[in-house]
């Protein structure tokens, strides 16, 4: 059985297709290779269980490869795993790269992909991305963090200045926590494990597209917070 399994795994089918894997990673860094920057209005509303809190509005910024800023007159609440486009995010060389399976749903070809850091990224485990192979387009992704956070995104795109960028993307959460329950004597409590779900959606409004933001923009201390 150990002879089978590394036969199957040297096969040149299988290597071929992690080489194809990372072609798709190739294709949306072309795709977006012409975007140095980008700033959108931002609503966001949550419907969270234990978590209550207003629609909140912001202006988001991002500069290409990895800079992101949020603005807001207010306290401002912001997933920021999953939460906004990153082209720049998923480059092959960071990543050992999985091909789950391709499909065809409508006429559109997507594939999915897993994503695992080789060197830890904050909290990140993996991802799943699913792929539009004929747009290039992140449809969604599966983040699974190790503190045991899983989120995944569903983002819906429209054209600007030649780009396609998110309109909007929706955020199902699925979140430890932890509630003190059994005998009262402060040296037995237990601690339970239990999960949080809910979602969040953001919309996306008003792009400008390369305007020229400076990397001293970034460093300024903002009004605004993202969780």
């Amino acid at each position: 059985m150990l002879w089978l399994a590394l036969l199957l795994l040297l096969s040149p089918q299988w290597i071929q297709a992690q080489e194809d894997a990372s072609r798709y990673l190739d294709s949306i860094e072309k795709k977006y290779a012409g975007l140095k920057d980008y700033t959108a209005d931002v609503r966001v509303h949550f419907d969270i269980e234990t978590f209550k809190a207003p629609d909140m509005e912001a202006k988001l910024y991002y500069k290409a490869p990895d800079k992101m800023k949020v603005e807001s007159k207010r306290v401002f609440f912001f997933p920021r795993d999953g939460g906004y486009l990153n082209p720049s995010q998923f480059k092959k060389e960071d990543f050992e790269i999985r091909f789950l399976e391709s499909s065809a749903d409508d006429g559109r070809k997507a594939v999915k992909l897993k994503l695992t850091p080789k060197k830890t990224k904050k909290n990140i485990q993996d991802f799943l991305l699913t792929i539009d192979t004929d747009r290039n387009l992140i449809l969604e992704m599966e983040i699974t963090q190790f503190d045991g956070r899983e989120i995944k995104a569903v983002i819906d795109y429209g054209k600007f200045d030649g780009f396609e960028l998110p309109v909007h993307i929706r955020l199902k959460l699925d979140i430890p926590s932890f509630e003190t329950e059994g005998p009262k004597e402060f040296d037995q409590l237990i601690q339970k494990p239990k999960r949080v779900t809910g979602t969040v959606e953001i919309s996306y409004l008003n792009y400008k597209v390369n305007s020229g933001l400076s990397d001293e923009f970034f460093k300024e201390s903002g009004s605004s917070r993202g969780r």
